[in-house]
């Protein structure tokens, strides 16, 4: 087979159903193109603590890795979060993703908000980022003590009128929500009476992590 630049790379492969893949892009990425939060706030974590013989960071949930399952139980889009602490004298978590364990992307600093507390039900999210602004998780969980290891992910439909984007690449889609603290706020709201997305568990203690 001849090619007039001389150079060509042929990729063969059985045809495949995209509808999954096009299902996997309903929910809208929500982003602020700002930290809606931070550090300092009774509802932001991890928290300092300093005592008479020990300083550092607090953290409500296990560090490790954690196992998105959706609740279809589809397995080609499960995803793990590998969620580890920054240090002793800046609090924050590392968050990093992928398709297992193993194949992690870039981690990003990333921290853990308490919106509602009290009811059947608390609301959380996760601000994954900071430059250039952050993305957002949105999770419920009962109100239990001790520390959390498991949470509900959350459906994203956001309002038209909250979206941006480009064209679709493809069958890629550029289209992603913007938010504000409030919007965010009353998104989860709104979601929490929904059937979540999945769950969030953790599988895998970081060694060392109390």
């Amino acid at each position: 087979m001849k090619h007039r630049s001389g150079i060509a790379s042929v990729i063969i492969g059985a045809a495949f159903v995209l509808g999954s893949v096009a299902r996997a892009q309903e929910q809208h990425l929500v982003h602020a193109d700002e930290p809606l939060w931070a550090p300092g706030s009774d509802n932001v974590w991890p928290k300092h603590f300093i005592s008479k013989n020990e300083f550092g960071c607090i953290h409500p949930i296990g560090l490790g890795d954690w196992k998105f399952t959706p609740q279809d139980g589809d397995v080609d889009f499960e995803t793990w979060y590998r969620i580890t602490n920054y240090g002793v004298f800046h609090c924050w978590m590392n968050v990093s993703e992928g398709s297992d364990p193993e194949s992690q992307s870039h981690s990003r600093p990333s921290f853990l908000i308490r919106i509602s507390e009290g009811g059947p039900m608390e609301l959380w999210v996760m601000q994954i980022g900071a430059v250039p602004g952050s993305n957002y998780l949105l999770l419920s969980r009962p109100p239990e003590g001790g520390l959390i290891s498991q949470f509900n992910v959350l459906q994203h439909q956001c309002h038209r009128s909250q979206t941006r984007g480009g064209p679709s690449l493809d069958i890629l889609k550029t289209r992603y929500c913007i938010s504000t603290r409030k919007e965010l706020i009353a998104l989860a709201r709104r979601m929490a009476s929904l059937p979540p997305r999945g769950t969030l568990v953790l599988q895998n203690s970081e060694p060392g992590a109390k």
